[in-house]
């Protein structure tokens, strides 16, 4: 690792309760990725370089690395390495529904179990950058496992501006903060487009393969590197962006067909 690189990375991670260390690491590295200390296309430093650099096990980089590359800020060659995109994420328009109304149409009735609800001091780059706001401004983060039958078959983590919810109104604040667990029912989307009716769009859906890693497998019910379908979400609202999620779903259960259409 050069000089430049290792202090782009040194130095403490800025974490809160609410912060897993995982996106700390992520935030670092993206932040690095986009001021050039970690050129487009150059290799990244191995696992134990990162992790000494910034202070942190393999473990923990090695998650903060596969969100990257869920992201599309990294890609793996095998048996190479990982290295930087050649070009960074960018957001595009159409029209997208609640991921349970997706997983509606693909069998029996799905169930909506909230199990995070939490808001955020701070956020990712890439997560503020989708939403709309700084990343030293507080955003809501609401994750949630949906089960058929009694088995997990997808996980969803949502992403709404703090600031902004608010100023839509309490009804809004409240489809979005309250925790409520086994009989939460349905996403903080669903829940915020009941409130505040057919104000959302246009969005755009993503769709890639992953692995769940292990804090996310063990909410799945998957091993670490199982394959999963991953849907990253991002919406507007008056204009602005204001909404991000990322769907993993479990393949084994669930065979999925996307359509969109253009919102004019």
């Amino acid at each position: 690792m050069d000089r430049r690189t290792e202090a782009a990375l040194s130095g403490p991670l800025e974490t809160t309760g609410s912060l897993p260390l995982r996106v700390a690491v992520y935030s670092r590295l993206t932040e690095a990725i986009r001021n050039g200390s970690l050129p487009i296309a150059s290799l990244l430093p191995s696992e134990s370089e990162l992790g000494t650099a910034m202070g942190v096990s393999r473990t923990v980089v090695r998650e903060a690395l596969m969100l990257l590359e869920e992201d599309r800020f990294v890609r793996s060659r095998r048996g190479i390495g990982r290295f930087v995109a050649d070009r960074m994420p960018h957001l595009g328009l159409q029209k997208i529904r609640p991921v349970e109304e997706l997983l509606g149409e693909t069998g029996p009735t799905v169930q909506v179990r909230r199990t995070q609800t939490a808001l955020q001091s701070a956020s990712p780059a890439f997560t503020a950058d989708a939403i709309g706001i700084h990343a030293d401004e507080a955003s809501w983060f609401i994750e949630s496992v949906i089960t058929r039958g009694g088995a997990p078959i997808a996980l969803v983590q949502e992403h709404v501006p703090g600031e902004r919810l608010r100023l839509l109104g309490e009804a809004a604040v409240a489809a979005v903060s309250e925790d409520l667990g086994e009989d939460a029912g349905r996403s903080a989307l669903a829940a915020l487009m009941a409130v505040l009716g057919p104000s959302f769009g246009p969005g755009e859906t993503d769709i890639t393969l992953g692995v769940p890693g292990a804090t996310r497998g063990k909410l799945l019910g998957l091993p670490a590197g199982s394959p999963v379908l991953i849907l990253t979400q991002t919406l507007e609202h008056d204009g602005r962006p204001f909404y991000l999620s990322k769907a993993l779903i479990n393949t084994d259960f669930v065979q999925l067909a996307i359509s969109h259409a253009a919102q004019s």
